[in-house]
């Protein structure tokens, strides 16, 4: 399969309890992480390398949003209970399905717009996924 599509135009966040909406500008990467425990024992002779195995669970991670803002829109619910956050990719072929990366989170925080001359608008808001329901990448076709 030929993908023809490495542009970001197309994407978009949907929240599924609050219904916030907005002209999305930017959705940052996801960054999950896991730690490394390091098992190095005195065993290891001098010089030799340091000894780590994965850590049992993992950081779901945090995903930054930008939107343009209005005035008679709401701002992002920092009080709000966690909701199913789905971010859609756009489509890698004309024919195919959109790849999504969905889970449940949260507001951690947000940003009101700057204002000054000749500028549009924009709001900011990060969401913290909760790992009640992990995030899961779906792939498109």
């Amino acid at each position: 399969m030929t993908l023809k599509n490495y542009n970001s135009q197309g994407a978009s966040v949907v929240f599924g309890t609050s219904g916030l909406t907005g002209k999305v500008i930017s959705v940052g990467g996801v960054e999950q992480s896991r730690d490394a425990l390091e098992i190095t024992d005195l065993g290891i002779a001098a010089g030799g390398a340091k000894r780590f195995i994965p850590a049992d669970i993992y950081d779901v991670g945090t995903v930054d949003l930008e939107f343009l803002f209005s005035s008679a829109q709401a701002l992002p619910d920092i009080t709000a209970v966690a909701e199913t956050i789905t971010i859609t990719f756009p489509k890698a072929t004309a024919a195919g399905a959109s790849a999504t990366f969905a889970g449940t989170g949260f507001i951690q925080s947000r940003s009101t717009p700057e204002l000054s001359v000749g500028d549009v608008m924009q709001m900011s808001c990060s969401v913290q996924f909760d790992g009640e329901t992990a995030p899961v990448y779906s792939a498109g076709s």
